[in-house]
């Protein structure tokens, strides 16, 4: 197989990634967050405390426990918000289907069983088939 049939399958399985029920899910919910205020200011404030503890966090400053609790605070909030508890759900389907199709593309090259897991189905969410 050339690298340009290979390269033509990987976009044509793109393309039916793109038409999943995950990703069409997925895009809905990001334009519903940003339609709803209260959501998108709650993602907007914990992004960019998360950002600032990361950034003091790598530049070996130790993080107040003021700025652990607004965190916290954060936190809750983001759990607390359902738009969001949606969100983040159907991020985490888009997440494990992502991660059954890099599954199946490893044991295809690894020539591991086909059609089927030999270790469980937590690595590829039940999506192998066994």
């Amino acid at each position: 197989m050339t690298n340009e049939e290979i390269i033509k399958l990987a976009y044509e399985l793109g393309s039916a990634v793109s038409g999943s029920d995950e990703i069409e899910n997925l895009k809905r919910l990001q334009t519903a967050i940003t339609q709803d205020k209260v959501a998108y200011d709650i993602i907007m404030k914990y992004q960019d405390a998360r950002t600032r503890a990361d950034n003091a966090s790598n530049s070996g400053l130790i993080t107040g426990k003021s700025e652990e609790d607004h965190l916290n605070i954060l936190e809750q909030q983001l759990n607390s918000n359902a738009l969001i508890k949606e969100l983040m759900e159907a991020q985490e389907k888009f997440d494990n289907l992502m991660q059954a199709v890099y599954f199946a593309m490893n044991q295809a090259i690894s020539g591991g069983a086909a059609g089927g897991c030999s270790g469980g189905c937590d690595s590829c969410g039940s999506s192998c088939g066994c």
